[in-house]
């Protein structure tokens, strides 16, 4: 039911409540009125009678007198007059009448008005006026008047009221209607296409609605609104900006902290080609050699050079800061095993070693940024290594897995690739059990972590539609699990 029906329906109700109160009350006003305009008709027509036929009874005689009631019967056809003799009232009528039972035969000045049925059912107001005349028999005039000019005028009222009923109705309806369409339902419906609009992103001021009434401020407060919106929007465009750029640059902190840490592990390990390539060219600068050792001693000195190259490539590449670039196919096993090349010097530094165990068949690839995801494993890896003591080993496990995703809401089952990073630490604390991932929180020494590893690491996984959990339930140590959509799961 729309806003007309529903107000016009209200209306109606309101407008047929007052009118049938109303009406009630006027009708039996009404009737009332006409009852007793009736009864006093029929009593003052009977009195100017009764005093005629009196005088004609004294001077012409009872024939006369009688006569003269039969004429003025004939002359009425809506009234009629007949004399009767009080003697007989309780006799002939006062069975039928029992308002007439009661009737004092000396009576003669007392005047009786009833509605009652005459001889043939039919209901007639009967009117008993005394006459005054000579003798001990008293009479009176009978006059009867019929209640059909009561039913006509009842009847004309009825008519009355259910005309004045509709032409409200009629009237009040298309006052109504004019009003709710011109005056509300446009404005509405202007309302209604500038919230979808709002709803999509136009947050144009453009709303226009004439008149000077709620709906026109309402559409004022709408432009108001949306200047507000507008402006708020392009302020949240500039600090979304200025935030992703902090959050790259704090990303690229923490990268460049890791380098630091890689740089002093790997020190020892170019150390060593390095003092190769150093004694190979002292015995080609200062021993006579033939030349086929000569060229043994060129092709060692290339191989560490190249050794040291490709070290300090994959320490470059993963410092450099670029730009985010998602790709379908990227292998994750690829990945830990570069960044177990990265880290194996400070692992082996502080006597920890790393295993990685990658489930048979397992699928393994992804839709990602791979130097994003690589940031992502070398943090977590060199957490473990650095709370991991010596003589023990940080364990990585990956793995298929079925189950419900924590970022979609259709609550379906899929495949997801988890990544499982467990240490032989001494686990985590429960109070610091869920601040552990809070931008700059640490539990290190001053000097070994920023305290935004564990943060970026489950942004940068968010933002790869993945997320991270930690395990701190294992016997030794604590145990992180990352998940990643498959590339079969997300297509």
């Amino acid at each position: 039911m729309n806003l007309f029906s529903k107000i016009y329906s209200f209306l109606l109700l309101g407008i047929f409540s007052l009118l049938i109160v109303d009406g009630n009350l006027s009708y039996e006003a009404q009737i009332k009125q006409f009852e007793f305009d009736m009864e006093e008709n029929a009593k003052e027509i009977g009195s100017i009678m009764a005093q005629i036929i009196s005088r004609t009874w004294r001077e012409n005689g009872s024939r006369k007198a009688i006569q003269l009631v039969e004429d003025a019967n004939r002359a009425d056809g809506k009234l009629s007059i007949r004399w009767i003799w009080l003697d007989e009232i309780r006799q002939e009528h006062g069975m039928r009448h029992s308002e007439l039972r009661a009737f004092n035969t000396s009576d003669t000045a007392r005047t009786i008005s009833f509605v009652g049925l005459d001889e043939n059912r039919i209901q007639q107001r009967f009117t008993y006026v005394p006459v005054a005349i000579p003798g001990d028999r008293g009479g009176a005039l009978q006059l009867t008047q019929s209640l059909v000019p009561l039913r006509e005028y009842t009847q004309s009222i009825l008519i009355r009221f259910l005309i004045t009923s509709a032409l409200l109705a009629m009237i009040s309806g298309i006052i109504l209607y004019w009003l709710i369409n011109i005056k509300i339902k446009r404005p509405l419906e202007k309302l209604s296409r500038k919230a979808i609009e709002i709803g999509k992103g136009n947050l144009e001021a453009d709303l226009e609605i004439k008149g000077d009434d709620e709906l026109v401020n309402l559409s004022r407060l709408m432009n108001d609104m949306c200047t507000r919106l507008l402006i708020a929007q392009e302020k949240i465009h500039f600090e979304n900006i200025a935030r992703l750029k902090t959050l790259e640059q704090l990303r690229h902190t923490e990268k460049l902290s890791t380098v630091g840490q890689i740089a002093a592990g790997i020190a020892h390990e170019i150390g060593t080609p390095l003092n190769v390539v150093d004694g190979r060219a002292k015995m080609i600068i200062s021993e006579e050699l033939e030349r086929g050792e000569v060229i043994d001693c060129a092709k060692i000195i290339k191989a560490q050079a190249e050794r040291i190259t490709l070290i300090i490539r994959h320490l470059l590449d993963f410092s450099r800061k670029k730009r985010t670039i998602m790709k379908a196919g990227e292998n994750v096993v690829t990945l830990l095993r570069q960044v177990f090349h990265l880290l194996t010097p400070i692992a082996t530094k502080q006597g920890v070693s790393l295993h990685l165990k990658v489930q048979q068949e397992a699928k393994v690839c992804c839709h990602i940024d791979a130097q994003q995801i690589q940031q992502v494993f070398m943090n977590v890896i060199m957490n473990g290594i650095q709370a991991t003591p010596a003589e023990s080993s940080v364990q990585v496990e990956v793995t298929n897995i079925h189950l419900r995703s924590m970022i979609h809401t259709d609550d379906q089952l899929r495949e997801f690739l988890r990544i499982d990073i467990s240490d032989e630490g001494e686990g985590i604390s429960a109070e610091n059990l869920d601040k552990i991932f809070t931008p700059f929180f640490t539990t290190k020494n001053i000097g070994l972590g920023t305290g935004l590893g564990l943060s970026i690491a489950q942004e940068l996984l968010e933002e790869h539609g993945g997320w991270i959990e930690v395990d701190n339930s294992q016997p030794k140590g604590a145990k992180f699990s990352m998940y990643l959509g498959l590339e079969d799961a997300a297509s």
